[in-house]
């Protein structure tokens, strides 16, 4: 196993962050639509799937069997920055009149500032990991 480390370049330890920071997403896009039912995300299991198969497919990419720029490492790259894609897409079509009702007529409305901040939470970090993602192609990922 250390001899497994040992032969990592940086691009494995980006995508490991990237993973990690796709799970808070992960997590944070499951507390904001269960945390009210009047909120619940509309298309939530598409959005679910979405966020475990970039996830796994991180895990692909970060496994690197192949060595450096590989052809499934890098086909799992952008289809996991893809699907992160099309997920923060779609959080934020179905928060478009929460956030409008929010910083308009309805500032009063508590638990829809809570769904707002977690929402805000996970498209950040669905960001964050998108970057890293990008940041690790760029780089070498065995020695």
């Amino acid at each position: 196993m250390t001899a497994f480390i040992k032969k990592q370049g940086p691009a494995f330890y980006f995508n490991i962050l990237s993973a990690a920071a796709g799970i808070v997403a992960f997590v944070a896009m499951v507390v904001s639509s269960t945390m009210n039912e009047a909120y619940a995300l509309n298309s939530f299991p598409l959005f679910v799937l979405g966020a475990i198969a970039g996830i796994l497919l991180i895990a692909v990419y970060a496994a690197n069997r192949w060595g450096n720029y590989d052809y499934v490492g890098t086909l799992s790259g952008v289809a996991a920055v893809a699907l992160f894609s099309a997920v923060i897409g779609g959080i934020i079509m179905n928060r478009v009149l929460l956030i409008s009702g929010l910083f308009s007529w309805n500032s009063g409305n508590t638990p829809g500032w809570n769904v707002f901040y977690a929402s805000v939470v996970s498209i950040a970090c669905f960001v964050i990991s998108i970057v890293l993602l990008i940041i690790g192609s760029f780089l070498k990922s065995v020695k």
